[in-house]
């Protein structure tokens, strides 16, 4: 049986109403507008369906997805959807091509009364009702079994919501369908229906007329500028831009008023379990200006096979082009971070919005938050240098070193600003005519215990080549050093842990999404020479993607280690080890094939 201790445990998903066979679950509306669980006792048969089905008990484990999602910025060709949606239009040409394949598409709708809901439709004509955010919770009853009648009728579904209402709709199903596609959205939290109640009823008082539609996220005075736009029977329309409309300051700017659960979101974990998750590309402009021309780019990101068959289908129709995940976290803190509120008078709050319009108590507690972006931008500026003290300390070696090889130094060739990341206790030597070639960010002396004073060198001899591709991390302690003319290649998104030693001569390649553990030895460059015919003191070495090299292992001259491979701790490998299989010993032998890892 269902019973709340604490109200952060609860999403509001609804799927534990739609689950219990006795329908004994109803829904409270408490005083801050959400609704919870309450269970009849007399009708409860102690099933455990409730528990079994709530994606913050269990999240839906079952479902697989791609560890590192594949990231787009796109928009739509046709100008109108664009324009009419939240971004890009990305989510209603994707409707669009699973309505041609006669599905029925999942979404939430504005009602009459100004509240929000799910519905599961195949009727076309209410996809403009399903586009744009709408930045309030919606109420999901019933959609679980909706979508579970379809599919078992062998109709396709494609189904778009928050995060946990996908894993809820999966937990409610207990399996994957073939002919269910799922959307979700980098969620910042989903706002009170009381507070969206309130602050509708003080702009039709003002208005004196009753709304008639609300688009969040209109394009008036363009998409960076977004504004909320309310249209009246009496043919007047209310349009305020983010900076100056109330609850849009609230929300944004004082995150006042989202369900408790958001502050503490557990779906904000990879990979995410819905196909296709989609969001603003916030920040495209510095990444590639052309992706932006202020009316609106979504970020794509396929997490499944299904996701990528239906990104592919619909081509085409849109513009796009790839990115990496960390390009598009840059600009998106709510794809890895909950909400922290900036006020701890919540009951306060919603006890004057009881007793007073919603004007007045946004006076009362947000009156400062409009402000220009502009200006806020420029007031983010000792956020960003506060990151670089805590990192870099007060520490003048480091300061020297982060200074210099990210805004003085021709050895470093930059595909962002400032890529260099280099924490205390970090030596980088870069001799004549090395280069240090960063297309993205990286972290050097990254320390699992804040304090430890283990020295991270790398050296570039006369000649060398280090180039990051994508995000990596070097852990403190370890050693990196590129013989005279050799080449080291990180493709990136994994790591090298504390006290590695990488010494290239010839050249090393390590792939992307590589796991090297502590202790581990990865050499191309004997130093000293056999005297025996054909000998050489250097041969390269090619680390395949997604590979995990444990503690103490030995990677030496010549090896090449296919993609998804595991190297046992403590292994000395001289051989080649296929794609997916497992080497462990001395010297290193395969002794399992076919894994996978994660």
């Amino acid at each position: 049986m269902i019973s709340l201790q604490d109200k952060a445990d609860c999403c509001g998903c609804n799927a534990c109403g739609d689950i219990c066979p006795k329908g004994a679950i109803s829904f409270k509306t408490d005083d801050e507008g959400f609704w919870y669980p309450e269970v009849d006792a007399a009708s409860c048969v102690e099933c455990g369906l409730c528990e079994k089905v709530c994606p913050v008990i269990s999240q839906a484990d079952f479902i697989r997805r791609y560890d590192t999602p594949a990231v787009y910025a796109a928009y739509a060709k046709d100008e109108a959807i664009r324009i009419d949606s939240t971004s890009g239009g990305i989510h209603s040409v994707l409707a669009e091509t699973m309505f041609d394949r006669e599905a029925f598409i999942g979404g939430a709708v504005y009602n009459e009364d100004h509240t929000v809901s799910q519905i599961i439709t195949d009727d076309r004509e209410r996809l403009p009702e399903i586009r744009s955010s709408k930045y309030l919770q919606s109420d999901a009853a019933s959609v679980y079994k909706a979508v579970a009648r379809r599919l078992k009728e062998g109709r396709q579904v494609f189904f778009c919501g928050t995060p946990c209402q996908v894993q809820a709709l999966y937990k409610f199903l207990g399996k994957e369908y073939d002919n269910l596609i799922t959307a979700d959205f980098l969620c910042r939290g989903v706002n009170s229906p009381k507070v969206f109640l309130s602050y509708m009823d003080m702009l039709e008082k003002r208005y004196s007329s009753k709304a008639t539609a609300v688009k969040f996220k209109s394009k008036e005075k363009g998409w960076h500028n977004f504004s909320v736009r309310v249209s009246f029977e009496n043919g007047k329309v209310y349009c305020r831009d983010r900076w100056h409309d109330l609850f849009f300051i609230g929300y944004l700017q004082y995150n006042n008023f989202v369900r408790p659960s958001c502050y503490k979101c557990p779906f904000k974990c990879f990979p995410q379990k819905s196909d296709i998750t989609l969001a603003d590309f916030w920040g495209i402009e510095k990444l590639d200006p052309s992706m932006d021309q202020d009316r609106g780019t979504s970020m794509v990101m396929v997490n499944s096979d299904k996701g990528a068959a239906l990104f592919g289908a619909i081509k085409d129709d849109i513009v796009w082009k790839e990115f990496t995940q960390e390009e598009a976290a840059a600009g998106n803190p709510a794809m890895n971070h909950s909400l922290k509120s900036r006020f701890s008078t919540r009951e306060a709050f919603f006890a004057d919005l009881d007793r007073l319009p919603f004007d007045k108590v946004a006076l009362k507690y947000f009156p400062n938050g409009n402000g220009h972006p502009k200006l806020n931008k420029i007031m983010r500026i000792p956020g960003q240098i506060c990151n670089r003290v805590s990192e870099l300390g007060l520490s003048l070696p480091a300061w020297a070193t982060f200074i210099r090889y990210n805004f003085f130094s021709r050895k470093v060739k930059k595909g962002m600003r400032a890529p260099l990341i280099n924490l205390k206790h970090t030596v980088i030597q870069l001799d004549e005519g090395s280069e240090l070639i960063l297309k993205n960010r990286l972290r050097v002396g990254e320390k699992q215990v804040r304090k430890s004073r283990l020295e991270t060198r790398i050296l570039l001899e006369k000649g060398a080549t280090m180039r990051v591709d994508k995000p990596f991390t070097i852990y403190a302690g370890s050693y990196v050093r590129v013989i005279e003319g050799g080449t080291l290649i990180l493709r990136g998104k994994g790591f090298i842990n504390e006290n590695v030693q990488i010494t290239c001569g010839d050249t090393i390649e390590i792939g992307e999404g590589c796991f090297i553990g502590r202790d581990v030895v990865i050499r191309s460059y004997d130093a000293h020479r056999i005297k025996k015919e054909g000998y050489a003191v250097s041969a390269p070495i090619h680390i395949g993607n997604h590979v995990w090299i444990g503690q103490g292992a030995t990677i030496l001259k010549g090896v090449t280690i296919g993609d998804g491979a595991v190297i046992a701790a403590g292994a000395i490998v001289t051989k080649d080890v296929p794609a997916r299989s497992i080497a462990a010993g001395v010297p290193a032998r395969i002794v399992e094939e076919d894994i996978d890892w994660e």
